[in-house]
Formats: structure tokens, sequence, C-alpha cells
């Protein structure tokens, strides 16, 4: 029979103990290590969500100075071009319209060679004797420095303010003078929570071109901050260019602040951003000192764990309301910049769509719940290939995020704008497959028709609404490349309008422009499809038609229907018959000339065709050494 074992009571007690602090041990250590992860991620939830904020608010600012800088500079490199291209253009009046219809532009000077003052208007009193004339020409005529970026206080006028300057060239080299447009750049973000956090660091916006501080803001925070300097700025991404440091290519961690560098893209400035990180850290401290007092409490007495548990709840509970009302605030940063944002997770096949990007796309969200697919079925069909092949470069790991610029269907209707799309992946499946997108949305309908206009009033004549010079040199060098590539001529054909100047002087310049505008409309109507596309007015009264994989036989041939058909159409202009003639000459490529060496050939054939009678088709030589005459005597000898 087996004997049964018994254990003295002390042993009883010691196991019960020692399973008691066993326990309580292995307690404590699970809840050491629970506060002591917990606290980590909090720190990099913090720091992450520093570098985030700062991304966004950098990202948005930076936009929207981006916009307004490119706004100037483009009506200055506007004004420039139509002050060169048309001779008779009211630059002035011109300007003062754009001026007083957008609230960003408050002036305008217009500097001749010479340093005088040709035009002028400001919205702002200023003296134009403390003006450095001298200095600003000197610094487009000499230094050729375009665009140049200034503050009117370093111009000597009202503060407050900033400049674009432009330098005028004519198309033969020659410095005619300066352009500069003032404007004023007004913060848009008042009263939101974006403003705030602007409020709370220090932004440096400086140009890239010169070692002037464009514009400096520099709010009081709390507490004593020993800010960067903007040498130190400047050392430390130096210095950091290609570390593993920089995140988002353009923000770090650096002791106390996130740094944050963004150059705005087409223009020579540069955004530098100071951001204290002690405003992020407010839930790492309070998870790291409820760490470190439940620790203590649960080391001196076991009985106050269950306690300090129930503490750690409330406290999570707590940090999660405030994580929920930091959200609302960065959602209505979000909606206060009119930007939607769109959350979708592809292995759920769910997400998320902000209401402001249901009312961005004009849609209502209880009537029509948003896709991933449905979202890109609305984007124009001309444009969906391009939005997916961007994504498509972003998952590939070609850039760190997509952004692209889409037009897309709004409301019930037929109708469509422009919106600007960016985002990218935040989380991937083991098989490096994209597993969740966010995406933000931002509609720039308007900027981007006055891109598109800006763009076509720069490379197309105002009067007849041909492709211009600027124009005509692009084609032509890619014509040209073509040709080298394919080993196939191509040939230009100039074209003059007889005794046009006899026009002007009888009938008037009213006349005068009726006529250009027949012309045109008569040619384009000689020329196939292919070759209308590049149909250029060169200025005045002469017109070059670019004739690719064409010899000079074809070329001549186009020429004659031409002028056949100008000789058969009578013009009606403010009640005259006007006879019109003209006269070609055209050249073909060979060997290995430049463009402009064609051109010149042609302009010398048509020069042969008006000295031999006019109303007719020159062609010129075949050879590059052909003996032109000067273009002076060209000149007056055919007029």
């Amino acid at each position: 029979m087996p004997v049964k074992t018994t254990y003295p009571g002390w042993r009883r007690i010691l196991d019960e103990q020692f399973l008691s602090v066993f326990l309580s041990i292995g307690l404590l250590l699970g809840v050491l290590f629970l506060m002591a992860w917990q606290t980590v991620s909090e720190r990099q939830t913090a720091r992450q969500r520093a570098i985030d904020t700062t991304g966004f608010a950098i990202t948005t600012y930076g936009d929207n100075l981006s916009s307004i800088l490119i706004k100037a500079d483009n009506t200055a490199l506007m004004a420039a071009r139509e002050a060169v291209i048309v001779p008779d253009f009211d630059l002035e009046r011109h300007l003062s319209t754009m001026i007083k219809d957008d609230n960003n532009l408050v002036g305008y000077v217009l500097l001749d060679a010479a340093g005088r003052i040709a035009h002028d208007f400001t919205f702002f009193d200023f003296d134009k004797t403390v003006l450095p004339v001298s200095e600003i020409i000197a610094r487009h005529r000499d230094d050729w420095i375009e665009p140049a970026f200034r503050t009117t206080s370093t111009l000597g006028l009202k503060s407050g303010y900033l400049a674009v300057e432009r330098g005028i060239w004519s198309p033969n080299g020659t410095f005619l003078g300066v352009i500069m447009i003032f404007l004023a750049i007004e913060n848009p973000y008042e009263d939101t929570p974006l403003e705030r956090f602007l409020a709370g660091s220090r932004m440096r916006v400086a140009t890239l071109n010169t070692d002037d501080l464009l514009a400096e803001v520099q709010s009081p925070h709390i507490g004593t901050t020993d800010w960067f300097s903007a040498r130190q700025e400047e050392a430390f991404w130096d210095l950091n260019a290609d570390s593993d440091k920089i995140d988002m290519g353009g923000i770090a961690l650096f002791g106390d602040f996130v740094l944050a560098r963004k150059n705005l893209d087409g223009l020579p400035i540069t955004i530098y951003m100071q951001v204290p990180i002690d405003s992020f850290m407010v839930n790492y401290d309070t998870t790291r000192q409820t760490a470190l007092i439940a620790s203590g409490v649960v080391i001196a007495v076991t009985l106050f764990l269950f306690l300090q548990i129930r503490i750690d709840r409330k406290t999570k509970r707590r940090n999660e309301r405030k994580r929920l009302e930091l959200d609302k605030r960065l959602q209505f940063a979000l909606d206060s910049t009119g930007q939607g944002l769109w959350d979708w997770d592809f292995a759920k096949q769910q997400g998320y769509y902000s209401d402001n990007l249901y009312r961005l796309m004009e849609i209502h969200h209880g009537e029509v719940c948003l896709t991933f697919d449905s979202f890109k079925d609305r984007i124009h069909a001309d444009d969906r290939k391009q939005f997916d092949a961007a994504i498509a470069e972003h998952i590939s790991g070609n850039k760190p995020a997509f952004e692209i610029e889409v037009r897309m269907h709004v409301g019930s209707e037929d109708q469509w704008n422009w919106f600007h799309h960016s985002g990218s992946v935040i989380e991937w499946d083991r098989n490096r497959a994209p597993k969740r997108m966010i995406g933000l949305l931002k509609n720039i309908h308007h900027q981007k028709l006055k891109r598109i206009d800006l763009e076509f009033k720069a490379r197309h004549d105002p009067l007849t609404g041909l492709l211009n010079r600027t124009a005509f040199e692009d084609y032509a060098r890619r014509v040209h490349a073509l040709s080298l590539r394919t080993n196939r001529p191509y040939c230009m054909v100039m074209l003059d309008i007889d005794h046009f100047k006899k026009v002007n002087d009888t009938f008037g310049h009213d006349c005068g422009d009726i006529v250009l505008k027949r012309i045109c409309d008569i040619t384009s109507r000689a020329l196939r499809f292919e070759e209308e596309k590049l149909f250029f007015r060169l200025g005045g009264e002469e017109f070059v038609i670019l004739l690719p994989q064409n010899d000079c036989a074809a070329g001549a041939a186009v020429a004659e229907r031409i002028r056949k058909n100008v000789c058969a159409e009578p013009i009606l202009a403010d009640g005259h018959h006007i006879d019109i003639t003209i006269s070609a000459g055209v050249a073909a490529h060979r060997d290995s000339e430049l463009p402009e060496i064609t051109l010149r050939r042609a302009d010398w054939a048509l020069y042969q065709a008006k000295n031999t009678g006019r109303n007719r088709v020159y062609r010129a030589p075949g050879t590059t050494d052909v003996s032109f005459p000067d273009s002076e005597t060209m000149t007056n000898t055919v007029l």
C-alpha cells in the first residue's frame, strides 16, 4: 500500500508564498514590459506625428506661396514677351487691369534700358528716387538673373511686399529693360488650427540665387526657445543631405526640433521651418510618468497592482480622447485648406472618404458611397492611364509619393474640373503589394485654366492665333533631331506678303490686320492637317511653314499651292477690295547644318523671289556655302 506523502505547514506556506511571489513578479514584468512598450510606441507615434504634421504644414504653405509667386512671375514673363512680340501692345493698360483684378498683385514698374521708369502703377505710395535703378538694370543686363525675387524693403520701398523682376530682351539679343511686379502674400489660414501650428514655429523663406533673406516669420513660443540661426540651418542640410535621418525628402528630427526644408518647383525659392517637438510629446510624457508610477506602486505593494491597471486604462482612454481631438483638428485643418482626404484598405476593400472630398466632387454622401474603383471611374478617360501610371511608379519604388493633375467629373451633370492628387502607400503586405493607401485631393480648376492660358499666350501670336517664333524654335529643334535619327530631310517655306507696307500706308493698320488674318486663313485652308500644325508667324508679314520629312521639291509644291490660292481670292477689308500676292522662299536641310542656317537659306530664297519680281516661289541652292547678303541690305532692297 503506497504511503501518502505529507508536507509540513511551513512548506505549504512557503510554496504558496513562492507561487504568489512568482505570479506577482510575472505580473510585474508583464506590466513593466507593457508600460515600456507603450512608452516607446507613444514616443515613436509622437515623433512621427511631428514629422507628418510639419510635412503637411510646409507643403501647404509652400503650395500657396508657389502658386502666388508663379502667378506673378508668369505675369512678368507674359508682359516681357508681349512687349517684344507686339510693338503696339498697350502694356500699361493690360497690366493695370490684371493687377486690379488680382488680390495678390499690388503694382508694377517698367524700367527701360537706360534706367528710366517708363510705366508704373501701384496700390501703395513710393518714392521713385530711392529705387536702386542702376542695381536693378545691372542685375538683369549683366548677370542675366531670371527670375529675381526681392523684398520691397531691400529696394528702398515700403516693406511688407515682394517684387518679381524679369529682364526684357528683343529677339536679336538687345536688352530693353526690366519689368517689376509687386505682390502681397496674405495668410490664407487665419483662425485655423494650421495658423496656430505655424504660430508656434519659426519659418524662413530665402532665395537660391542670392544671399538676401526674402521673408522671415518668427512667432513667440512658450518658454525660452533657442532657435537655429539661418547659417546653422543651411549647415545642417548641407551635412545631412544624403543622411538616413532625412524623412519625406526634406524633414528631419534634430534635438528638440523638427527641421523641414522645401524647394519650390520651378522657382529659386527655399522654405525653412523649425518646429519644437515638445508640443507633440504631451501624450508621451503622460505615458512615461504613468509607467514610472505604476512600476513603483507594483514593486512596493502588489495589492495596488490591480488598481494601477485600472488607472492605466483610464489613462489610455484619456489619451485616446486626446488623439481623437487631435484627429478632429487635423481634419478641420484639411477642410479649411480646401483639400479632401481618402484612405483605402485594399485587403478589406473598404476605406474612408472625408466629407470635404464629397463636397469638392459635388456629390451627396448619403446618396453615393465611393469605392476606390468608383472614385477612379470619375477621372476623365484621357487622364486615367496617367493616374494609374503615377500610382504604379510610386508602388514600384521610383518615387516616395505620387502627384498628378487630372480632370474629374463633378456633380451629376457633364461637368469636369481639374484636381491635384497626391498620396502614398502607408502599409504593405508580405509580398510588397500595397495594402493601404492615403491620398489628398484639391480642386485647382481655376489655377489650371489660368496656367494653360498663360502657356498658350507664351507660344502663340495674339493677332493671328498662329504659333510664334518661340514655338518655331522649339519645333525646329525637334524636327531637326528627328531628321538626324531617320536620315530624312526637312524643309522650310518662308512666306512674305508683297507690298504690305503699302497696304498699311494706304488703308491703315486695321485693314493691315484684316489682311494678315485673311492670308493666314487662306494659307491654312491650303495646307494639309499635318502641315497646318507647323504654320508659324515670325513677325510682321513674315510666316514660315515647317515640313518634316519633305525635300525642297515638296516644299516648293506647297508654296506654289498657297501662292495660287492667295492670288485667286481678293481680300475685302473695311469695304476695300485689296489684291494681295505673296512671295515664297524654300530651303531644305542639308548635311549637318543647324535649323537656323536652313531658315537663313529660306530667307535668302525669299529675298531672291522678291528681288526678281515678287509673286513667285524661289528654291534655295542645296549647299550650305551660299554667300548671303547682309540682312539690312536685303530688307532695304526688298522694301
